[in-house]
């Protein structure tokens, strides 16, 4: 699987989004704004600042797994994030992805 289908696999569970559906130049702001009323992943009571500390932890367990790909994305913040940071959209957090650092691989079914 791409670093690109993992990305919309987190943004899916993270949002209630479907992830073949996710427009990637779509900010991740309205993201979470148009899934707000998900029935996999309801957050209308939950501020978009609030839910990058979710989405974080989420992309740091599903890069961390063990497999031929793992990538660092424990430097992620919420200043990471537009407004602060330069991550603003779906393609924005891809290309960040990519350009984490690598972590060894490992085989999966493999300790991390």
């Amino acid at each position: 699987m791409s670093i690109r289908d993992r990305v919309n696999q987190v943004l899916a569970v993270w949002c209630g989004a479907d992830p073949d559906g996710i427009d990637q130049s779509m900010t991740l702001e309205d993201l979470w704004a148009s899934t707000k009323d998900s029935t996999s992943s309801p957050h209308s009571a939950i501020p978009f600042a609030d839910g990058l500390e979710d989405l974080i932890g989420k992309l740091i367990n599903e890069f961390k797994k063990p497999g031929p790909v793992r990538k660092d994305t424990s430097g992620f913040t919420p200043d990471s994030f537009k407004p602060k940071g330069d991550i603003d959209t779906v393609d924005n957090l891809v290309m960040a992805v990519t350009v984490c650092p690598g972590l060894p691989a490992t085989q999966a079914g493999g300790s991390a």
